[in-house]
């Protein structure tokens, strides 16, 4: 028994329905070339993919030219081609691009995509697609704060008690010294400052420097990115400050529970300031003050006097 054309499309698309992808057709295009698109997610954060699907049907004698391409300023593209499948009297090619956004937060557009016939006879083209990047603290920016002074600030009402003894502290003061001028003085020892303590104080220093120039703007997230790579070394034993980002991650896998329990955070933290100092991506404020936040909530997430608390309220 022979098949219709029609009736032999019908088989063929049952049969790349059942070994590869779906087609987006399920009848005949009524144009000689036709182009239908997908974008999946169209919210995303920074550096996570969106999945564009293009899938171009030119009818049976037709030449089409089909380049998509998208801005390298705007996202980081990979691009995997498929292969001709027979469809409805023409053939039907699907091609994936991944598309990961490089800027953010903020509104992103992925371009129109255009196919046209060599000989003139048609076209066929998608609208531009709106890309939102979202911050990697959305949902809980308004629950962290700056934190507070490492210290702070000592009652200032013993003045005048301070100012009553005086006389007398200046007295004893004096006869100590004349009977410990022959006796070896001991020496000072200096107070340990707690790694989380060094780190916001550096970190509040650097929230109140200018961000205006490229070179302060790579200065600022060079010394962020330190701050937090000597704190990581100070209280977890992480060699951080002397290794890349793929290096200490893979180093944090062996390390303490509670730094990797924070893993996906220190992971966008680090690559947001590696694309500042080795890719020439140029931040917003916002991008800036985000950034700070993340090492900053990162230090008062895991310093230790909390973490010491926590482990003697549950025992």
């Amino acid at each position: 028994m022979r098949l219709g054309r029609a009736s032999l499309s019908v088989v063929l698309v049952i049969a790349a329905a059942c070994n590869g992808p779906e087609a987006p057709w399920t009848a005949a295009p009524a144009t000689k070339i036709d182009l239908k698109v997908r974008v999946e997610p169209s919210t995303v954060q920074l550096l996570q993919p969106v999945t564009v699907t293009l899938d171009l049907f030119t009818l049976a004698g037709v030449d089409a030219e089909f380049s998509p391409q998208v801005d390298g300023k705007d996202f980081a593209v990979t691009i995997v081609g498929g292969a001709d499948v027979a469809l409805f009297g023409g053939t039907w090619r699907r091609t994936t691009l991944r598309c990961k956004p490089l800027r953010g937060p903020g509104e992103l557009l992925l371009p129109s995509f255009v196919a046209n016939s060599k000989d003139g006879v048609g076209s066929a083209s998608v609208p531009e697609q709106k890309i939102t990047v979202v911050t990697t603290l959305a949902g809980a920016a308004a629950a962290i704060e700056a934190p507070g002074e490492p210290f702070s600030t000592p009652f200032q009402g013993w003045w005048w008690i301070a100012a009553a003894v005086a006389g007398l502290v200046a007295c004893v003061g004096t006869c100590w010294l004349l009977r410990a001028r022959h006796t070896a003085r001991p020496e000072a020892h200096a107070v340990a400052v707690p790694p989380h303590v060094k780190a916001l104080r550096a970190l509040q220093r650097l929230h109140a420097a200018s961000r205006t120039t490229r070179g302060e703007i790579e200065s600022f997230y060079v010394e962020v990115s330190q701050v937090l790579r000597v704190y990581l070394e100070e209280r977890f034993a992480l060699c951080a400050p002397e290794r890349t980002t793929e290096e200490f991650l893979r180093e944090l896998e062996g390390g303490d529970q509670l730094a990797k329990d924070h893993r996906t955070e220190l992971e966008r933290f680090l690559s947001q300031c590696d694309l500042v100092k080795f890719a020439a991506f140029v931040p917003s404020e916002g991008d800036h003050l985000t950034t700070w936040a993340l090492a900053a909530t990162f230090v008062e997430a895991t310093r230790s006097d909390r973490a010491l608390a926590v482990a003697e309220a549950v025992a």
